[in-house]
């Protein structure tokens, strides 16, 4: 386990079936490989048609979902608290991979910001839709250079 983490986001994918896809999972195993993050802990949260809720944290999902064959080396990082508001969330018959996801890229920049004693000022996270349509936005504007 490394001795200092980068900058950790929680996300939570809301899928509208009771399982998580095997394409999202794999997904998420292919990117964990590259090494750009590191998948520090996992749980699906689900409510049964009937309403009955259900955490499953890494360890509780058998072979579910094909995320479980991963070395969460922070396992459990994903509180209780967490889970609790996302249950609320969730609607019956639907699901929610929660990831907690290092940005493993930045431990140098983080190590090096640290020892040169720097703030983070401005920590925001855009979202990918966000970005997208904005870039949409901007190629559709004629260029104020003519």
């Amino acid at each position: 386990m490394p001795s200092s983490f980068g900058p950790v986001e929680l996300v939570a994918l809301a899928f509208d079936a009771p399982r998580i896809p095997p394409a999202v999972a794999r997904a998420v195993l292919e990117v964990a490989e590259t090494g750009a993050v590191t998948l520090l802990d996992l749980a699906v949260v689900r409510r049964g048609e009937d309403g009955e809720l259900a955490v499953l944290e890494a360890h509780d999902l058998g072979d579910e979902v094909d995320l479980v064959t991963v070395d969460l080396p922070a396992s459990g990082l994903t509180g209780d608290e967490d889970l609790r508001e996302i249950a609320a969330a969730v609607d019956p018959g639907t699901s929610v991979l929660v990831l907690a996801i290092e940005h493993t890229w930045s431990r140098q920049l983080v190590s090096a910001a640290v020892t040169a004693d720097a703030d983070v000022i401005l920590h925001e996270r855009v979202p990918a839709v966000t970005v997208n349509e904005i870039a949409a936005l901007a190629e559709a504007e004629p260029s104020a250079q003519a």
